[in-house]
């Protein structure tokens, strides 16, 4: 913990340090999906940056709980500084999540549905610098102590390991021409991820993660129309816990199933969306995904594969950087979601 307390005051001081023009938002809402049922949170957020900058420096503060009893804190800076040429980001969050588990595979059963509590803490940091226009690369550290509780009698997990520290480090690298890194409407991101968890370093658990992210913004007709679409893929290779094996589900990814319905090593998505505008403060939003889980590459079958899709509302409460108050009714072939939050999907 001590080792904690120590990451958070460098984090928190290096941001403070690199304050230009400060942008505090507050907010206080209720929100809804079906994971968490309905809930309260807090978000404290402070954008940054000079004029002649193009993207913002932030620094999110926020808890969140539930009538289920689940509640996650937490406070994450992503800073910019000298001249936008070098990226600092970091994470301290604390985890109480009751959460179900269904078993691994794409073809895992209703049937299986266990109730669990996961309580996890841990913190990350990150420091990545251009190396030409639009690139960045850089080098990054994630630790977690992660517990598995109240587990049903007889059921799968209790035959699992699933609790101890996890601990790696790896690089990141970005390509980044968006207009914006908060509310984007034209431009690309592509970055990946790749973290190495080791024994050597500390962790109980010996695999290593990497995911690739690519997003592509577009207005299709004038400035009423804007068309984007996400692919994003995860890849598990050796011996990892089931709370960080890749999942598709929830509020961001393949809206319209339950989050972390399925999970299992390897995870691919594809999600477009289009949004409508009707006013300068609403637009109508259209979106639908396709992906699903694997175990290994040889298993990977493009052909079968899971769908969801809906519609919703975006409602901006806010200007420079904008912000936008997200209501999503989304359906699948198994069931389906409402989504009451903040901020986009991707």
């Amino acid at each position: 913990m001590k080792k904690i307390f120590i990451a958070v005051i460098l984090i928190i001081g290096m941001c403070c340090s690199v304050f230009a023009q400060t942008n505090n938002t507050f907010f206080f809402f209720p929100f809804y999906s079906p994971d968490t049922s309905t809930g309260i949170s807090l978000v404290d957020l402070l954008h940054f940056k000079n004029e002649n900058h193009k993207f913002f420096s932030s620094l999110n503060i926020f808890a969140m709980g539930t009538f289920k009893n689940q509640f996650v804190a937490g406070i994450m800076p992503a800073v910019y500084f000298d001249n936008q040429n070098y990226l600092l980001e970091g994470k301290l969050v604390y985890t109480n999540f009751p959460k179900k588990f269904y078993g691994t595979g794409n073809r895992s059963s209703e049937n299986n549905e266990e109730d669990f509590l996961n309580r996890k803490h841990g913190f990350g940091i990150a420091l990545s610098r251009k190396i030409i226009k639009n690139l960045m690369f850089g080098i990054q550290y994630d630790c977690e102590d992660m517990t598995i509780q109240d587990t049903e009698n007889n059921g799968i997990l209790q035959h699992i390991k699933t609790n101890g520290v996890i601990s790696g480090f790896g690089f990141k690298t970005k390509f980044d021409t968006r207009d914006s890194n908060i509310y984007p409407t034209k431009g690309v991101l592509a970055q990946a991820n790749h973290i190495l968890y080791n024994n050597r370093f500390g962790s109980k658990y010996n695999y290593s993660k990497t995911n690739f992210d690519f997003r592509n913004y577009f207005y299709v007709y004038k400035k009423k129309v804007l068309f984007s679409y996400q692919l994003f893929g995860e890849f598990i290779n050796g011996n990892a816990p089931i709370q960080v094996m890749p999942a598709l589900g929830g509020s961001n990814l393949l809206r319209g199933f339950y989050a972390d319905r399925y999970k299992d090593n390897i995870l691919l998505v594809l999600q477009p969306e289009l949004k409508i505008k009707i006013t300068n403060v609403i637009w109508l939003a259209l979106f639908s995904g396709a992906g699903n889980v694997y175990s290994n590459t040889e298993d990977i079958d493009l052909t079968e594969i899971k769908t969801s899709s809906g519609v919703g509302i975006r409602i901006k409460i806010k200007d420079n950087p904008r912000m936008n108050f997200r209501i999503d009714f989304a359906a699948s072939n198994e069931e389906k979601g409402t989504y009451f939050t903040l901020m986009e999907a991707f």
